[in-house]
């Protein structure tokens, strides 16, 4: 072991240190006083000193992420001003249980590359550069990934096992429930209150139905639900017209309803393994043949007729129509009323609802085409509009091919005009004419949405049932009020002059995305 010696008076100093320790619930064995304990130990064997602690307690090894005390280290050894040259680790296991041996070694290269040696203690080989050593590390990291792999399948069976036995296998447990806490010797039940958990590794938790009047108000949302013509939103707005909160005691939302329609725990089933994510990978939904499903496993909060009734009803709602299905059912609206707009198919609601015909055709304008309706509009308004919806297309088709060129994931809704770009940026893409004062003093008029959520508005504007742009008016979130309608443009001015551009430029840049030049839509020469 080197170390620094003073030619003088033979002494030598001791080599600076820093210690890494990190502790998950999976090796109690290796808690932080132990690691700590050895690291002394060798550390005063080998004239050693400890100048600098890091440790993440209570952490996952798997991987770097949420192990601060490790970030930390890794920047700090890329520092010149640094006042240690080791690191000493316990054994390799501590330095992390990563999946791919090679980001382990990558992470140590790091240290090594800087100048800094990393020590594994309780190693029993010394950590130079012979092939020997090599060799053992990579065992080793391979053994300390396959271990949290063989932990995750034993606690993934263990829970599968407790859940065949009717036991509740974690999470809140839902509106109109509640856990009830067994002892498995004994067999004596008590409530458990929100944040209160077990403490003997043999106690066990099974859900129960909660206060008799969640009970009956969920009872209520499935016999409501089950009734003709009842929606989600429909029984959210009477709960809160009564003044009824939710669990959280908030107002009821749709989702919030429909959740509750769906769970087969209110009728008694224990369903586990609808979602996986193991060792930290995403989540992702498994498919239903791959649930595990168990009958009668807790008490009942609604009978099973129906519960089948509302699930009926459910996926009628949730089959999606085709578009030759979305056009029969509006001409069967234009038949019955002779009448065909956004009201007459809120109206009726075996109609196809207006979010589907947006979402298919993009326009209500594009929908009466289809159909081979006229619209009772304003012939100019209808041109005007048609023009809009046209050059909105354009610009957006135009858009997403180059950006897409240029290696970025873009999505457009169509019915919503929302561009999101590699799921970090979200605008919405506005074309609009002028609206007309005494019919000749023109003037525009923007409105951000309420509705839906975006970062950007970007608003063009056209002169009427005119494909030119004139100009841009990028709007920042907060820029204008959501849901009113704001004038940006009148008497040859615009009122918000500091979000007024030439061309999308900005917005590019601010996105870190791409020119808007290339794109080819600048506005016309000498508009104004």
């Amino acid at each position: 072991m080197p170390s620094t010696q003073d030619r003088r008076s033979g002494f030598t100093a001791p080599i600076r240190a820093a210690q890494y320790v990190r502790m998950s619930t999976d090796h109690q064995q290796c808690s932080p006083i132990f690691q700590r304990q050895a690291i002394a130990e060798y550390a005063a064997a080998h004239n050693i000193r400890i100048v600098r602690d890091y440790e993440d307690a209570g952490i996952s090894g798997l991987t770097l992420r949420e192990r601060p005390a490790l970030i930390r280290l890794l920047v700090d050894v890329e520092d010149p001003a640094r006042k240690f040259s080791t690191i000493l680790v316990y054994d390799v296991s501590r330095w992390g249980r990563f999946q791919d041996v090679d980001e382990a070694a990558f992470y140590e290269y790091t240290c090594r590359r800087a100048g800094v040696k990393v020590i594994y203690v309780a190693e029993p080989f010394e950590n130079d550069a012979s092939p020997t050593t090599c060799v053992m590390k990579a065992l080793k990291r391979a053994m300390a990934g396959e271990f949290s792999r063989e932990i995750s399948r034993k606690v993934f069976l263990g829970h599968c096992v407790n859940v065949q036995r009717g036991y509740h296998s974690g999470g809140p447990p839902g509106y109109g429930l509640q856990r009830v806490l067994v002892d498995a010797h004994s067999g004596t039940r008590r409530p458990l209150a929100p944040y209160q958990y077990k403490n003997l590794q043999t106690d066990r938790v099974i859900l129960a139905p909660g206060p008799p009047h969640e009970v009956a108000i969920v009872r209520k949302m499935f016999e409501w639900y089950a009734a003709r013509g009842t929606t989600a939103t429909d029984i959210a707005r009477r709960l809160n017209d009564f003044g009824i909160g939710n669990g959280a005691g908030r107002p009821w939302l749709p989702r919030n309803i429909l959740q509750i329609l769906r769970n087969e725990k209110y009728i008694g089933t224990n369903v586990y393994s609808r979602t996986s994510s193991k060792l930290d990978a995403p989540w992702v939904q498994l498919p239903t043949a791959e649930w595990i499903r168990v009958a009668s496993a807790f008490e009942p909060v609604v009978g099973n007729q129906l519960f089948a009734a509302v699930q009926r009803k459910l996926t009628r709602i949730r089959q999606i129509p085709s578009r030759d299905e979305i056009v029969s059912g509006l001409r069967k609206v234009v038949e019955r009323t002779g009448n065909l707009n956004q009201a007459t198919l809120r109206r009726y609601r075996s109609a196809p609802s207006v979010e589907r015909v947006m979402r298919e055709f993009g326009s209500m304008y594009e929908a009466y085409e289809a159909v081979g309706y006229a619209p009772r509009l304003n012939p100019e308004r209808s041109r005007n509009r048609y023009v809009e919806r046209r050059t909105e297309l354009s610009i957006a088709d135009i858009t997403t091919e180059k950006l897409r060129r240029l290696g970025h994931d873009v999505r457009f809704e169509k019915h919503t005009n929302v561009m999101c770009v590699d799921n970090t940026l979200r605008f919405q893409l506005l074309v609009r004419s002028s609206w007309l004062i005494h019919r000749h003093s023109p003037y525009w008029v923007a409105r951000w949405p309420d509705c839906f959520a975006i970062d950007f508005l970007v608003y063009a504007r056209i002169e009427r049932a005119n494909p030119n742009l004139l100009d841009f008016h990028v709007f920042p979130r907060g820029s204008l009020t959501p849901g009113a309608y704001t004038v940006i443009h009148r008497n040859g001015a615009s009122r918000f002059e500091d979000f007024r551009y030439p061309d999308l430029k900005s917005i590019v840049e601010l996105s870190e995305v791409v020119p808007l030049e290339v794109l080819g839509y600048a506005p016309r020469a000498g508009a104004t």
